[in-house]
């Protein structure tokens, strides 16, 4: 039986959803089900009265991951929340990405640092370009650069390119940073300058083969990197290299057949494509490019079992 009543998990910036959610919304509602929003810092779990629970704008998780979490856990004792929570858990945390790297997928370099301990960026740069200017790692400067992060983020939130001549005055934003969170350092990806991020969106049926249905080409304004289109980015439908796809598919089979949805956020180097993250929680799906795969979402989604 499709369930009657599905919400949307937001937060109060957006409370009546994003234009891409609203996509979703309409189709599901062609087919009888009735969406609504939730606003996760403003419904306790125990008014949460719906027969799906499917997580898609609470852009603000990152300022309270914990408590996020925390209310992801107590509403999913009262319905079933897609993504499985599980799935969520695991990619809460950007420090996922040493599974995927140690499974042999290729990632950008990338060195995890903990909360509360101290950095010496200076070093961590030098370490992870070999001492040496390379090409893979070099930024408009010329000079070794990285990007600085925490690892638990959303849009950008946090995140600084540094090169190696800024390296010893950023490492005390670095350390305040530190005290209250985990980072991650990453080499630098100048690919996405010029020919831009690739984002493959995969819908399908849970513990079934996903679909891969579209993907969006991203392209940061000049003199940036961010492909946020808060950030300036520019999006654009587009075909990505099979390369692309059949690498995110083996990913997913391995880490995650029990999505519903995914994200697979990729660069395209001399050497093939880099995995640059596993968007599983609450990625944008780029509907407005892709109206159709919409309705691939309304399948997978009303074939969601219920509690």
């Amino acid at each position: 039986m499709n369930p009657a009543s599905i919400g949307f998990v937001t937060s109060t910036q957006y409370p009546n959803l994003v234009p891409d959610d609203l996509i979703l919304a309409r189709a599901l509602e062609r087919r009888g089900a009735k969406v609504f929003p939730v606003v996760w810092t403003e419904a306790t779990p125990e008014s949460i009265d719906c027969d799906l629970l499917v997580i898609r704008s609470p852009w603000d998780y990152h300022l309270r991951p914990a408590d996020f979490l925390a209310w992801l856990e107590a509403a999913n004792r009262r319905t079933r929340v897609v993504n499985p929570l599980e799935l969520v858990r695991w990619n809460f945390d950007k420090r996922y990405l040493r599974e995927i790297e140690t499974a042999g997928f290729a990632l950008p370099k990338t060195h995890f640092l903990e909360r509360g301990s101290q950095a010496d960026l200076g070093s961590i740069l030098s370490s992870m370009t070999g001492g040496s200017v390379g090409a893979s790692t070099t930024g408009e400067s010329g000079l070794p650069t990285v990007v600085v992060k925490p690892t638990i983020s959303a849009s950008a939130y946090e995140t600084h390119r540094v090169n190696a001549k800024q390296a010893a005055e950023f490492s005390s934003r670095l350390n305040s940073l530190l005290k209250d969170r985990a980072m991650l350092v990453q080499e630098f990806v100048p690919e996405i300058a010029t020919t831009g991020e690739w984002s493959l969106i995969f819908i399908g049926k849970p513990f079934a083969s996903m679909e891969f249905t579209h993907a969006v080409n991203k392209l940061p304004r000049a003199g940036d990197f961010r492909v946020q289109e808060e950030h300036g980015g520019q999006h654009q439908r587009a075909t990505p290299p099979e390369t692309a796809i059949k690498m995110a598919r083996a990913i997913l089979q391995k880490f995650a057949p029990q999505a519903v949805y995914c994200r697979a956020d990729m660069v395209m180097r001399a050497s093939g494509p880099v995995l640059m993250e596993l968007e599983l929680i609450e990625p944008l799906l780029h509907f407005a490019q892709a109206p159709e795969a919409a309705e691939k979402m309304v399948d997978a989604i009303l074939a969601a079992p219920l509690k």
